[in-house]
């Protein structure tokens, strides 16, 4: 117990290297997309963004993808890995809070909708709009069930949230008409 100790990182070198107004500019796009949803819910007057949690998530994400693109020698990742880990962070640090206990207890997981509704956008793209039905439409809800109960009750890290967009994107691709 002797060597154990609180360790607090220091953003400096990440505020330095990322910049600071593209972190800014990334905790305000996101708050707005948490704020549009709690409204579109109807959660807006029982939910509000926790900023310093948010901010947190924010920072955690980016020095994720420093040390990614450090270790690995490149400048830029692509949209899957910047979505997988921006989620595992939005979910370990539950930026939506309760304002007071409530008894509707589906509420416990607004973190967990807010997240399944933007990898849905995110995984439909361009084709949000286009009707879904018959037997892909069953598939669809049900992979998005699969997917809502991982995010509420599995261990997820940020490299099972990539696997889980990437082969999505490859059933969009094989199974097209």
């Amino acid at each position: 117990m002797i060597n154990i100790e609180n360790t607090y990182i220091k953003y400096d070198e990440l505020l330095e290297s990322v910049g600071t107004e593209v972190i800014k500019n990334r905790i305000k796009y996101i708050s707005q997309e948490m704020s549009d949803f709690l409204v579109v819910n109807h959660l807006d007057k029982v939910a509000y963004i926790h900023e310093m949690s948010l901010t947190h998530a924010i920072m955690d994400y980016f020095s994720d993808i420093q040390r990614l693109k450090d270790y690995q020698d490149i400048q830029h990742i692509n949209e899957i890995k910047i979505k997988a880990y921006e989620t595992f962070w939005l979910l370990k640090r539950k930026p939506i809070q309760l304002k007071e206990q409530l008894d509707d207890d589906r509420l416990l997981y607004v973190n967990e909708k807010f997240l399944l509704s933007r990898l849905t956008s995110f995984m439909l793209g361009k084709d949000i709009n286009m009707p879904i039905v018959g037997e892909k439409e069953i598939s669809f809800k049900n992979y998005l069930n699969t997917l809502y109960y991982y995010l509420k009750f599995r261990r997820c890290d940020a490299q099972s949230i990539e696997l889980m967009l990437l082969a999505f994107n490859a059933g969009k691709t094989v199974f097209s008409t």
